[in-house]
């Protein structure tokens, strides 16, 4: 599949992920692992980022269990590190912001990996805005390297 589908797919879910219905969750799931680690970290940012205005109606029991669905399709370098975060984020964790930091420059060295990134920028209360900047040089350092 190309690039395009796969963006479509991820403007899709974008938070308009379907909570109420675990057979299309999983589907959504499944679909992610044929276009790329990108897009599967674009589900588990979904699973662990629930928007406000459909918490009430979304367990954590649920969130888990599709957070654990999505561990068997695929594979990557950054895989547990960022099921990890998610984890955290679902149980109500937050990161510190230099814990962040560290991983967000760890996922530097994978270049692409988008979703995985903002999986990290949200996973702690930044007040003082470091993250910003680690955003910032990194999204420049994968532009200025895309070949």
């Amino acid at each position: 599949m190309t690039t395009e589908e796969e963006n479509i797919f991820i403007d899709k879910i974008d938070c308009n992920f379907p909570y109420h219905d675990r057979q299309e969750c999983l589907r959504l799931i499944d679909t992610a692992a044929t276009f790329s680690t990108n897009a599967m970290f674009s589900v588990i940012a979904e699973i662990c980022s629930v928007p406000q205005s459909k918490k009430e109606n979304v367990t954590t029991e649920f969130l888990i269990d599709l957070l654990s669905q999505t561990k068997s399709k695929f594979n990557h370098p950054l895989k547990e590190m960022v099921l990890d975060t998610a984890d955290k984020m679902i149980q109500g964790t937050e990161l510190t912001v230099d814990d962040a930091i560290v991983k967000m420059k760890i996922i530097k060295k994978y270049p692409g990996q988008l979703a995985a990134l903002s999986i990290l920028y949200f996973s702690c209360d930044d007040k003082d805005g470091k993250l910003e900047p680690v955003w910032e040089d990194i999204m420049n350092d994968w532009k200025n390297n895309a070949t």
